[in-house]
């Protein structure tokens, strides 16, 4: 069992130091997904709240990739064959990062019930860490995240030209408008290799419309230009929140 993205507040709150969010991938066949989805829900996510409420880190999630319904690492990501899942965990900082645990150990003798109950087939995936530079959320926690990846040759300067996205979107949020739940910006941490995705920015929404309508916008070219990343975000993707942890 593993981890991974993004916190809620009970009002608007601003995160101006670095967190950092890792995001584990798993891919479930669509036969499989009911059995994992219940003991994430019913049982590990027990195993990730005790971790939060003891500091090992802020923030816990499992996310179902939705959208797009192509292959994504070679897997086919259709709810009639099979998902990628994500999970996300956000830790307070470097520190709490590098020293965290295995906090699922055990879970069976912790949570009271035979160890294979806890047992499910997923095919493993990548691991990838990030580093949260900015974020704002509203009062109401996401059901659906939009995941946004480009390439900047200066990920500072695209960070630096976020900020007055993340004012524009704490208004929206302040007068319940779009659906927006949060926004996070941040800089790929690991693996670092030079050309591929090294930044991001997270939106978070109440409802799966809401969310694809995001995907609708249309996009000026000229805008990537100037944040440094001509190519702009080439790789979209849609998530549905399954369960989460409480702040």
């Amino acid at each position: 069992m593993k981890k991974i993205i993004l916190v809620t507040f009970l009002s608007f709150a601003f995160i101006s130091y670095s967190q950092i969010a890792a995001y584990h991938m798993v891919y479930v066949k669509a036969e499989d997904q009911p059995k994992f989805e219940s003991i994430e829900k019913n049982y590990m996510s027990k195993m990730a709240q005790a971790a939060v409420n003891d500091g090992q880190f802020s923030y816990w999630a499992l996310e179902k990739l939705i959208h797009p319904m192509v292959p994504i690492g070679g897997k086919l990501n259709f709810g009639l064959v099979g998902n990628w899942y994500q999970f996300v965990i956000v830790y307070p900082n470097m520190k709490s990062y590098l020293n965290s645990g295995p906090w699922w150990a055990n879970a069976g003798e912790k949570l009271g019930v035979p160890q294979e109950m806890l047992s499910y087939n997923a095919e493993q995936g990548g691991m990838y860490v990030w580093t949260i530079e900015d974020s704002v959320f509203g009062s109401q926690p996401a059901k659906f995240s939009v995941y946004n990846f480009g390439f900047a040759e200066e990920a500072q300067t695209f960070l630096d030209n976020q900020k007055p996205y993340m004012k524009n979107f704490e208004n929206q949020m302040k007068k319940n408008e779009k659906g927006r739940a949060g926004w996070v910006s941040g800089h790929r941490l690991s693996p670092k290799n030079f050309g591929e995705h090294n930044v991001m920015t997270w939106d978070g929404f109440l409802t799966l419309e809401d969310a694809i309508n995001h995907l609708n916008y249309k996009e000026s070219k000229k805008n990537y230009v100037e944040l440094g990343m001509p190519s702009g975000f080439d790789l979209k993707l849609v998530a549905e929140k399954i369960t989460e942890t409480t702040n």
